[in-house]
């Protein structure tokens, strides 16, 4: 305990004096980081050896005055021996998306006995020299029995980017401490933490080089605009329908509290009628969510999150890359609140009918750009994003099994963290970038 603390003491001391020392180059960006810094602290830590040596940091980082004003900061590295890493050959951050936490998406063996303690995108980086981070955000730590949401009315991408900016920051900090340097880090952003990741890397171009954390970016399956029109379309429905809630005061979308009820069920009484889909078993019904999910929204491309064998009714008899014990884990390990203001957000930057601030930005990203797509998620119309950046270091790739017309059973977007392959074809071709971008 004593070395952890003393470890801690000189890790907050980096923070101040690295962050403070890159704005002295800019007086306005210096008062900003003030303002910034004021009301972050680290209030816990704790550490956990994966195995193989490679051990899991989090803490808990108060970034302002309210009481769920709170990030969790994670990191995933391979040690010489307790608090001591080995030399990395670079570092990057992952976004989860809206609403997963981080552990549950990026680290599935932490909420399932199904996979091996190393089958993870994190640790298998981590094995592979990379220093590994994440952030959990703050509306994934308010607890499930929250009944009052009125502080949620605003937060949105705009406040995430901030705190992920606050996460970056400190990594390269603790990086510093521990011997890895404070230089920037690659950022990824699964899904929904894609806009979060394309907001920071915007925003980032109006400030100083000092200042700035990104290296480059990994947009997972999520874009930033859409090319067709009938794409925008669709999510202009769903900008009115999350308007229509914000005018009536609802500010937190609870739909991970009913995703948790509906895992009890499936664990408690598999083979007992689901309440919630006629004809289908309990079982069947969270199998059924998972990959025919585009029968439930309505969506254009058949967007889903893991691929099914389907019948004629679009009822899966088991997933194709995804043990179904794992994807039932993650449907039972969910943030129960997400803000409805985050919900608009993506649906109105979709949309493009409404101006949004956080994309203002996005032609002058010039960092170089890996987008990973999966071909039964948003896949190749990621790719339209890129070209709007003014990036000249653009690499893609989308993992496509089935034909086109068959895009309902093809690999999905869960299916890039969570598939019992995703070592091969996603999470190597990941690390080869990272490597090669050193």
């Amino acid at each position: 305990m004593k070395t952890l603390m003393r470890w801690m003491g000189a890790v907050v001391c980096a923070m101040a004096l690295t962050l403070c020392a890159s704005a002295q180059d800019s007086r306005a960006a210096s008062s900003e980081l003030d303002k910034t810094l004021a009301n972050v602290s680290i209030r816990h830590v704790d550490r956990t050896v994966l195995g193989e040596n490679v051990v899991h940091y989090r803490f808990d980082v108060v970034v302002g005055p309210g009481k769920f004003d709170v990030i969790r900061l994670h990191r995933i590295v391979r040690e010489k021996k307790p608090y001591l890493p080995i030399q990395t050959v670079g570092g990057v951050l992952l976004l989860p998306g809206g609403p997963n936490f981080f552990e549950a998406i990026f680290m599935a063996p932490l909420i399932s006995q199904v996979p091996a303690w190393d089958q993870s995108i994190v640790v298998f980086l981590a094995k592979n020299k990379v220093d590994v981070w994440g952030m959990d955000y703050s509306w994934a730590l308010v607890p499930a029995k929250q009944q009052n949401f009125k502080f949620m009315k605003s937060w949105g991408v705009e406040r995430d980017a901030h705190h992920a900016q606050i996460a970056l920051s400190l990594a390269r900090a603790i990086r510093g401490v521990t011997g890895q340097g404070s230089g920037r880090l690659e950022l990824l952003g699964f899904s929904y933490g894609g806009a979060v990741a394309y907001a920071v890397a915007g925003d980032e171009t109006q400030q100083p080089r000092a200042l700035r954390n990104v290296k480059g970016l990994i947009p997972a399956d999520m874009p930033m605009k859409f090319q067709d029109q009938f794409l925008r379309d669709y999510y202009c429905t769903f900008q009115a329908a999350d308007q229509a809630n914000l005018d009536a005061g609802i500010y937190s979308d609870d739909g991970g509290v009913f995703d948790t009820q509906r895992y009890d069920l499936a664990m408690s009484a598999p083979d007992d009628p689901s309440p919630v889909f006629p004809g289908l078993t309990n079982y069947l019904a969270i199998e059924f969510v998972g990959t025919s999910t585009w029968l439930l929204n309505g969506s254009p491309i058949f967007w889903h999150f893991v691929a099914g064998y389907l019948d004629e009714n679009s009822i899966p008899s088991d997933l194709r890359y995804t043990d179904s014990r794992v994807w039932r884990d993650l449907f039972g390990h969910v943030p129960p609140h997400f803000p409805m203001q985050a919900d608009w957000d993506t649906d109105a930057l979709f949309c493009g009918a409404v101006d949004v601030p956080f994309d203002n930005h996005l032609e002058q990203i010039a960092v170089p750009i890996l987008y990973v797509g999966a071909a039964g998620g948003y896949g190749t119309y990621g790719y339209y994003t890129t070209t709007l950046t003014a990036s000249t270091d653009i690499t893609k790739f989308t993992v496509q099994f089935q034909p086109d017309d068959q895009r309902m059973s093809d690999f999905a977007h869960g299916d890039l963290f969570l598939a019992k392959d995703a070592d091969k074809l996603v999470w190597k071709p990941i690390l080869d970038w990272i490597v090669a971008h050193r």
